[in-house]
């Protein structure tokens, strides 16, 4: 019994993730909302809407939040040449960099599309793609998938080192993140970007 309690008690660190911004309507509540909450999160930005909205990169990053490209026009991976595949990473990289004066360190491919075309193009522009060791996905990209249930899944069978997948764009996420992060901290979960769980995990198992 003392074993299971001390099991429940221990801290799950998790990472919660925000694909597909940035758009001004969409990440400045969600920026607020996260500050209220005192949580950093990681962006997965998509480079053409850094390219329209060139600002905004800066007001994710000054937050302390991380950024993290998801490609140039989060088309899929399987679906390109190599030499587009390049240039989706590499454009991308490109362009977070220069609006937010930092490369970002992870690569997050857009539909999960990993393979090995995916990482060769990934090591092309100096990044890495970034693995989850468990991924714990909201469903909020189906806009058929109610906000209720949207809570449910995003709290359901979260792990020590969880990575819990959200969209920037879905309001019924934004809606529900209060209780979301309530019922996380519930099971005693610790809020890390992808590089604060990434080292967090590093330096447990050394």
């Amino acid at each position: 019994m003392a074993a299971a309690l001390a099991e429940e008690a221990a801290p799950k660190r998790v990472a919660l993730v925000f694909d597909d911004g940035p758009v001004p309507e969409n990440v400045g509540p969600l920026l607020d909302l996260l500050a209220r909450e005192g949580v950093r999160a990681t962006f997965a930005l998509v480079g053409e809407r850094v390219d329209e909205h060139p600002g905004i990169v800066q007001n994710v990053t000054s937050a302390a939040h991380e950024v993290v490209n998801h490609s140039q026009t989060h088309a899929h991976p399987r679906d390109l040449t190599d030499a587009a595949l390049d240039n989706e990473v590499g454009a991308a990289q490109r362009t977070i960099a220069a609006r937010a004066g930092i490369a970002p360190r992870w690569y997050w491919p857009p539909f999960l599309e990993l393979d090995d075309r995916v990482r060769t193009a990934a090591a092309h522009a100096g990044i890495t793609p970034y693995v989850p060791r468990h991924l714990v996905v909201s469903m909020d990209y189906d806009r058929g998938v109610p906000a209720a249930e949207i809570l449910r899944r995003a709290t359901t069978q979260v792990l020590d080192d969880s990575v819990i997948l959200f969209h920037e764009w879905r309001a019924e996420t934004r809606e529900q993140l209060p209780a979301i992060l309530n019922e996380l901290r519930r099971q005693n979960c610790r809020f890390h970007t992808f590089s604060g769980l990434h080292e967090s995990l590093t330096v447990l198992h050394e």
